[in-house]
């Protein structure tokens, strides 16, 4: 099976995804600069073998505030992506084909594809800075609101068995701090999808704090769509149940 063939030729422990063994999850040591793991996925097709991202890695910087819609980061990202063999798809996915006899090869080129962005990201400290202030905003409004300090960065898994990162548990409650961006609320719920479709965590409690602070109405559309699998508040609302004074920026 190709769960067994690639545990063998990579050493790193693989898990299939699906009844037929075609798709395999590879646990790779990688990591986000905030320390989420990078995932590899692996789809076999007669004999070709396809690395792909499940569009994590798009996902991933737009939750970290990093606008993607810039001509000159999608010239990078895709300069990035053709210099070791891979591709951006219309999806949004990071993908590299290769023969079953190349995986070894396949593996190592398309994961230098990730580290290279990895890099990038690292290098754009700046861009995040936004969303870093704006999470360090919540923590403070949720402190002044449950009278309790909320505990940073807890990390639970999803059934794909990928582990995520929240911003905060208040007090048993997962928190999310994100921006009103299509590309953020889109990461985030990716990233519920992922974790309430296990068993385990159906009765996981989740809160998403969006900062509708500058565009109310991109706030509200989106808050639509999350509210679907999360409870949402917005900037606004958090700010008064802290009893602090709200403005628009």
């Amino acid at each position: 099976m190709l769960n067994q063939q690639l545990t063998t030729l990579l050493g790193l422990t693989c898990h299939t995804l699906d009844d037929e063994g075609r798709i395999v999850m590879i646990e790779t040591p990688f990591r986000f600069t905030d320390e989420d793991h990078i995932p590899v996925f692996v789809e076999a097709v007669g004999n070709q073998l396809r690395f792909f991202d499940d569009g994590v890695a798009l996902m991933h910087f737009a939750g970290r505030g990093i606008n993607l819609g810039t001509a000159n980061h999608q010239k990078f990202l895709k300069s990035a992506a053709e210099s070791h063999g891979a591709r951006f798809t219309d999806a949004g996915e990071i993908e590299l084909w290769t023969s079953t006899a190349d995986s070894a090869s396949g593996f190592s080129r398309y994961v230098a594809t990730l580290l290279e962005l990895v890099r990038w990201e690292h290098d754009r400290k700046e861009i995040s800075h936004e969303a870093e202030v704006f999470v360090q905003e919540v923590a403070l409004c949720l402190a002044a609101w449950k009278k309790s300090t909320p505990r940073p960065k807890p990390k639970i898994q999803g059934i794909t068995g990928r582990e995520y990162e929240f911003d905060f548990d208040m007090d048993g409650t997962l928190v999310l701090a994100i921006s009103s961006h299509h590309q953020s609320t889109s990461a985030a719920l990716h990233k519920l999808v992922d974790v309430k479709g296990l068993p385990a965590n159906q009765a996981l409690k989740t809160m998403i704090v969006i900062d509708d602070r500058k565009d109310q109405k991109a706030a509200r559309s989106q808050s639509l769509v999350l509210s679907s699998v999360s409870s949402v508040i917005g900037m606004h609302q958090l700010q008064r149940n802290a009893g602090l004074p709200t403005q628009v920026q």
